[in-house]
């Protein structure tokens, strides 16, 4: 085998096996989320630890929430067999999910952390 199809080998294998990844990390380090205080934090301060959301809805009570997403995806080898990711497609796949909702004066007044079952806790 020659050194430019060895290479060639590894980098498609390394491509295979990366992970990917979409949507802030901040949300999985507890250091950056545990900076926000409930009936402390404004808007200003969650978008600057965080960025601005991707959605947002909007309460009856003039409550304003921020969703934040993260998804990371770990190719397994059982993903790339066509049966099995056809019945398992979210194999190998992590989604957390932040949810800041502000009162009416802009603080936050909740904060909900989405994150899978069995998965460790976010870190620093």
């Amino acid at each position: 085998m020659t050194a430019r199809l060895k290479l060639l080998t590894v980098s498609v294998l390394l491509g295979l096996s990366a992970c990917v990844s979409a949507g802030p990390k901040a949300i999985t380090d507890t250091g950056v989320v545990s900076q926000i205080e409930v009936g402390k934090s404004t808007r200003a301060d969650v978008t600057a630890l965080l960025g601005y959301p991707l959605t947002a809805s909007y309460g009856d009570q003039g409550e304003e929430t921020w969703h934040y997403t993260r998804i990371t995806t770990a190719p397994t080898a059982t993903a790339f067999v066509p049966v099995v990711k056809a019945l398992t497609p979210s194999l190998g796949e992590t989604t957390r999910e932040l949810a800041v909702t502000f009162s009416r004066d802009g603080t936050v007044k909740s904060l909900g952390l989405n994150q899978p079952p069995g998965s460790p806790a976010p870190s620093g």
